[in-house]
């Protein structure tokens, strides 16, 4: 996706006024799939990449493609030192160039799209992971209060959030599952409708993160589904990675130790200890249902835009084929709940 050369000079223009100066001689080179905030590489006048972030063109959803979102949290935790690119500016009237849009910094490094590293030693392996659980258990340690952002600190986050998936989903009644019904309606009583809430990310992914040459993580990418919430959220999200099967999205299910990679136990431990709290375990066994409903959801939700010719993703089809392994993984894990489905 180009960016239109009047928009371009319009947004040089704002830019200027904020005291940031653009190279103009450097075009705008678009970066990342483009599918959701479409995403360019610009450059200062002193020679040094940043990075231009923008709403899509036409009508959006509501709620959807907030770019002001993900600058006032990059805002936040900028000020935290937390890993994460510094934000520069922003323009929230859609009006100049019909989106809005925000300049933050350009972080140099790898971004990784295959869970096992095969292009990393062993060592490199762990210390990326730990890497990851650490930076995400600083996340959840910050006191939201203290961060100044314009969020709701409603507690019963994932419970509203589920219900929202899943009415999206499965409204029309043609549509029901009867088997994701039975467990839906089965978690729903089991989410927290009160405890403590942390920064979510909200899609923390290994290929959401800048990994640096000394294998550490030193950006996380991607705000745009961020809010105030349970940290079971974010750190669900990572442990069902042990539980998908190898192949099937991030899955890595029961070929972790053959590859070299740390088990699920290994980064919740890190995480821990980086979080300065311990995980109820019942709860999260509790949470990774909740993350795999969420995430069937999506993928039904992918599918129906893809009959609908709606489907911009241009692997929407990979996580078409993805969504009956998901349902497995939800049914078996849901059969074994309360006991042990965490992979040690």
């Amino acid at each position: 996706m180009d960016l239109d050369q009047s928009d371009f000079e319009k947004i040089i223009e704002f830019l200027s006024l904020e005291n940031f100066f653009v190279d103009k001689n450097f075009s705008p080179k678009s970066i990342g799939d483009g599918q959701s905030n479409p995403t360019f590489l610009i450059r200062d006048n002193e020679n040094n990449f940043k990075v231009l972030r923008t709403q899509p063109i036409g009508n959006l959803a509501r709620g959807a493609h907030r770019v002001d979102r993900e600058y006032f949290v990059l805002k936040a935790l900028s000020n935290k030192s937390f890993e994460a690119p510094e934000p520069f500016a922003l323009c929230d009237n859609s009006e100049l160039i019909g989106r809005m849009f925000y300049v933050m910094n350009f972080e140099d490094g790898d971004i990784n799209f295959d869970p096992f590293l095969p292009n990393e030693k062993l060592e490199n392996k762990k210390k990326i992971y730990k890497s990851l659980a650490e930076v995400l258990g600083k996340l959840h340690s910050y006191d939201i209060n203290e961060l100044n952002l314009p969020f709701k600190k409603n507690h019963g986050f994932m419970k509203r959030n589920l219900s929202l998936w899943y009415d999206q989903i499965f409204h029309d009644e043609s549509k029901k599952d009867k088997e994701i019904e039975k467990i839906y309606k089965n978690i729903l009583t089991k989410l927290p409708s009160d405890g403590c809430l942390s920064l979510l990310h909200g899609d923390f992914k290994l290929d959401n993160t800048v990994i640096s040459d000394d294998k550490k993580c030193k950006a996380v990418l991607d705000w745009e589904l961020s809010s105030f919430g349970e940290p079971l959220v974010d750190i669900s999200f990572q442990i069902i990675n042990w539980l998908i099967p190898s192949g099937v999205l991030y899955g890595i299910g029961g070929d972790w130790k053959e590859n070299g990679l740390p088990s699920a136990s290994d980064f919740l431990l890190w995480y821990e200890n980086s979080y300065k709290k311990e995980v109820d375990i019942h709860s999260l066994r509790n949470a990774c249902i909740f993350s795999l409903i969420k995430l069937f959801c999506i993928l039904k939700g992918i599918e129906n835009r893809f009959h609908q010719g709606n489907a911009v993703s241009k692997d929407a089809e990979e996580k078409i084929l993805a969504a009956p392994a998901i349902k497995e993984v939800l049914m078996n894990s849901f059969e074994t709940n309360p006991n042990d489905i965490i992979v040690s």
